[in-house]
Parts: structure tokens; C-alpha cells; sequence
């Protein structure tokens, strides 16, 4: 299903821009309702990198490497007019008017760059490489330094103009108005008038609705950490019982206590909803800054919406609206989990499995098995017992590398049970480095 799902979304893409530019809706019957967001192009760049981490096919990363150039051609020859690597137009958000330099755009094209270098490597386009590296590198850069709002301790929601930002935040009062906001009326009140009071012919960032969208700095890893955890902290005022909400000015005051039937309009709208995605994004940002009990607060809230309406589902909008089940509800639970969580990070080309686990404080036994690592197969099992803690991972391949990542505490000793290894000990981490079948690592705190 995965490579057949890529190979459609290749084909048709090509077919209909014939650019590398991504399309973003198609139907079953082949026709295509638009034909890319922005966003759909750097992300699709890397899903070919993360697919190569886990199967290490080289022809498969020659296959689809021209069109993740060509995608990133296009993203920055035909959609940043102005040259400062943020790329113009819509992208996840679909509220009229946000087109302009948005920031999970500006994210997603960061980390396609940032992957794109890497396939380069393997395929040994080295110069191609140095230069997406370059490009990723900056910015990097220039999203922290410029997309960060100190006065709202939260990434912008995007970069543009006075007069977008006049005319979005004039929408977003009749918006927060219609859903009885007052909160939200009073802040893009003092918001408009800070602007009209201090004009700017220039481009600069702008704090409006609180979309989800500016959480993925830290989903992506590239946040800076002091603003991370002043974002994290900001983005816990828009949630309710089930998740995150899309739309940030959404959340009124009993959100934190609104735990029934989501209530939406006679006429289909995402006005007011809590999503998956953004409740999954956020689990992923706060274990990408070492935080993995607040993770697992996001992932209960959205297990609490399975089977809520119907058996065996989670559906799209928290707890019981929109479409009945939803594809990228495994991207929320799959990555905070099996990346995160087990710490599972594989380099299949290599014949490389990281394991670096990051467990939340509940969890006194858990385990993940018959993991498929292309032609390995993998199991992590994890105990914890008073002081004590076991990390035990299986393989079925001998000539692959386990690299287990532990880290180094003055008060933790750590004593291999079973299976041989190679330790390398640096300023903060232990590293065991074997191809046995079985390693087990036990640990105690003194």
C-alpha cells in the first residue's frame, strides 16, 4: 500500500504539473481537485527519505530523488518572489487569506532540504548535497530569528504585509465574534491597533489565530529550545479533553472542561474543531524536547475520542465529526510511539538500528515487537522495578548493528545481562554497539 500510494502520488503529480510540485486532492475517479498547497512538496521529499531509513532500497531513492529535485526547483524558483528562501502560499491552513510566507511552509521546506542533502549523499550527488545542506542550514536561522514572537512566546502564524495582516485579523473578529469569543475579540482588537499604531512597509511576523501550524518548529526539531519551551507552554492554552485545536482563537474558556459531542454547522465547516494532527504533532514536539509524560498526556486525550461514535475509529475532527476515520491518525500515534517512546531509528542502508528509548514516567513495562527493519526484524522490551530499569532488544539478522543510546548519569550504573557490545562513552551518552541476536542492558540508580 505504501509504495503504491507513493508511485500514485508521483504519476499523477507529474502528470498534472509535470514540475515536481505535489498535488494536494485528487478523487477516485483521477480527477484532480487541486493540484498542490505548498506544503504537500517539501513533505513529500521527505516521505521518500523516511521510507529509505526503513527499507534502504537504493533504487527506490533513485526513482523518486529527480522528482523531490524538481520539487524543490519549483518551490523556491516559482513560489518565493521576493528570495528569502519562505516560500508564498497556502499551506496547511485553509482559511482564506493565509497565502503568504506561512510558517509550516516555511518548516516543511526546511526539512525537505534538510533530507533532500542526505539522499544526495547516498546517491553521491556531493555538490547537490552541500548545497541543500547550505539551504536547510539557513534557514533554520531565519525561521527562530524571524518567524518568533516574544511578545506571544509562540512562533508567527505567518510573515506578510500590514494590509494581509489588517484584512485577516478584520475576518478573524467576525469569526471569534459568530462563536462568542471575547477572549479572542480583545487580543486581534490590541493586535490591530499595535499595528496601526507602529506601520511597517516592510514583511514581518504576525500572531493572529493561534493556528496548530506554528507547533512545527518543535515538531520538527529545529526550534531553538529556550523558544520551544516557551511555545510549548503557550500552545497548552488551546486544548480541550480530546486534543488540539486547529484554530487557536476556537478555544473559549470551558474548553478545558467540554468533554462531549463535538457541535458543528448544518453546512460542513472545521469552525471550532479539535483534530488529531495537531494533537499528534503536538505529543511528537514534546518528546523532541525531552518531555514524554506531557506526550502522553496528548496521546490519552486523543485515545479517549477511539470508538467515541464509531466502533474500532478515531474520528477526523475530536470526538465524532467529519470523516469517520482518518490516515494520519497512525502519523500521531506511530511516530510519538515507535520513534519516540521505543526510540527506534533505523538506517537501513547502513544495516544501523538506533535505540534510543525516552519512556514516560508510568510506564513500567512496555514492549514493541516483530518490528520490520527491511530484511531485519526487530523487538524492544523496557521494565522498570524500583531503581532498577531493563532495555532488552532483539534481532533476527546477525549482521546488522544495534546502537543503543543510553544516557550518562552520575548516580546510574549500567551492566550488560545478555550479549556482547562495543561501548563508546562521550560527555552526556553511553553508546553499546553490538550485532548479537539478543542484547540486554540493565541499569540502577543509586
Amino acid at each position: 500500500i505504501v509504495y503504491s500510494t507513493i508511485q500514485l502520488l508521483d504519476s499523477v503529480s507529474n502528470k498534472v504539473n509535470g514540475n515536481g510540485r505535489i498535488l494536494h486532492e485528487m478523487s477516485t475517479n483521477g480527477t484532480v481537485f487541486n493540484k498542490g498547497n505548498i506544503n504537500e512538496t517539501p513533505q513529500f521529499a521527505s516521505l521518500i527519505w523516511q521510507i529509505y531509513l526503513w527499507n534502504g532500497d537504493i533504487q527506490f531513492l533513485e526513482k523518486y530523488f529527480p522528482t523531490v529535485k524538481n520539487g524543490l526547483n519549483w518551490l523556491m524558483s516559482e513560489n518565493d518572489d521576493n528570495k528569502n528562501l519562505f516560500p508564498d502560499g497556502f499551506g496547511m491552513m485553509e482559511i482564506h487569506g493565509l497565502d503568504s510566507e506561512m510558517i509550516d511552509v516555511a518548516v516543511y521546506t526546511q526539512r525537505a532540504f534538510a533530507d533532500a542533502a542526505k539522499m544526495a549523499i547516498e546517491i553521491k550527488e556531493d555538490s547537490l548535497a552541500l548545497e541543500y545542506k547550505k539551504v536547510a542550514n539557513t534557514l533554520k536561522d531565519k525561521i527562530n530569528l524571524e518567524f518568533w514572537s516574544e511578545e506571544f512566546h509562540s512562533y508567527a502564524d505567518f510573515i506578510g504585509t500590514d494590509e494581509q495582516a489588517l484584512h485577516l485579523i478584520d475576518d478573524a473578529i467576525i469569526r471569534a465574534d459568530t462563536l462568542n469569543k471575547p477572549w479572542a475579540i480583545e487580543e486581534l482588537k490590541e493586535t490591530k491597533k499595535s499595528i496601526i499604531d507602529n506601520p511597517s512597509k516592510s514583511l514581518r511576523p504576525f500572531v493572529l489565530h493561534h493556528n496548530w501550524v506554528v507547533n512545527t518548529p518543535m515538531e520538527m526539531k529545529i526550534a531553538e529550545k529556550e523558544k520551544a519551551l516557551k511555545a510549548l507552554q503557550t500552545s497548552e492554552n488551546f486544548v480541550n479533553p480530546f486534543g488540539v485545536f486547529v484554530t487557536g482563537i476556537d478555544r473559549d474558556a470551558s474548553a478545558g472542561s467540554d468533554d462531549g459531542s463535538f457541535k458543528g454547522s448544518k453546512v460542513f465547516s472545521y469552525t471550532g474543531a479539535v483534530m488529531t494532527l495537531p494533537t499528534g504533532v503536538q505529543a511528537i514536539a514534546e518528546n523532541n524536547y525531552g518531555r514524554p509524560d506531557k506526550a502522553l498526556n496528548y496521546l490519552k486525550r486523543m485515545t479517549r475520542t477511539f470508538s467515541y461514535a464509531l466502533p474500532g475509529s478515531i474520528y477526523e475532527v475530536s470526538p465524532d465529526y467529519g470523516m469517520i476515520t482518518q490516515a494520519w491518525n497512525i502519523y500521531s500515534f506511530a511516530l510519538p510511539i515507535i520513534h519516540q517512546f521505543f526510540g527506534i531509528q533505523p538506517m537501513a542502508s547502513e544495516k544501523k538500528i538506533q535505540i534510543m528509548i525516552q519512556m514516560p514516567e508510568e510506564w513500567n513495562s512496555a514492549s514493541l515487537e516483530n518490528v520490520i527493519v527491511a530484511e531485519n526484524v526487530i523487538s524492544v522490551f523496557y521494565e522498570k522495578e524500583n531503581k532498577t530499569t531493563k532495555v532488552k532488544v532483539t534481532q533476527s539478522e546477525s549482521d546488522w548493528a544495534l546502537e543503543i543510546v543510553l544516557p550518562k548519569m552520575e548516580n546510574i550504573n549500567y551492566e550488560i545481562v545478555k550479549g556482547n557490545a562495543e561501548i563508546t562513552i562521550s560527555e552526556n551518552i553511553i553508546v553499546y554497539l553490538s550485532k548479537d541476536p539478543i542484547i540486554e542492558i540493565t541499569n540502577t540508580s543509586e
